[in-house]
């Protein structure tokens, strides 16, 4: 965990909000978009990177562009004995797998796949069930995303 030097101002809170939304945006725009130069835009932008406020910069791919037209939550619970670990690291391994988290309530896993077609979502949890030491799933497909 990196020590923030500052805590981010209004202006630094504008400009997160921007790069969010566009983080390839120019120095220029986004200077223009918060009444700053674009060096002095870049400027924050680079104290915000460098104090681990930033963390880094990712690319969103469609998944139906890949063939992966089907999107679940999976709730998982596992079985006694599991090594948590070895689960974890099985997750990790698996391509389906768009993000999953350790979580509270009555599972102990909740696992967002991208699969392809029902066929895909089918393997997916049966290899859960089968493999990794899981004692029950549930499973919740995504009709459409209202926000991220």
């Amino acid at each position: 965990m990196a020590l923030v030097s500052s805590a981010p101002d209004e202006i630094d809170l504008r400009i997160l909000g921007i790069l969010e939304q566009d983080a390839r945006i120019s120095w220029r725009e986004l200077g223009e978009a918060v009444h700053l130069s674009p060096t002095s835009a870049a400027d924050r932008v680079r104290r915000m990177e460098r104090d681990g406020i930033i963390e880094g910069y990712t690319v969103r791919v469609d998944p139906a562009a890949l063939g992966r037209t089907v999107r679940a939550v999976i709730d998982v619970s596992l079985g006694a004995g599991v090594n948590i670990d070895d689960f974890e690291a099985g997750l990790a391994r698996r391509d389906e797998v768009a993000f999953a988290a350790y979580v509270t309530g009555t599972a102990d896993y909740s696992v967002i796949v991208e699969c392809h077609g029902a066929d895909g979502l089918d393997a997916f949890v049966r290899w859960l069930r089968a493999g990794a030491g899981v004692s029950r799933t549930e499973t919740k497909m995504l009709l459409r995303i209202v926000a991220d």
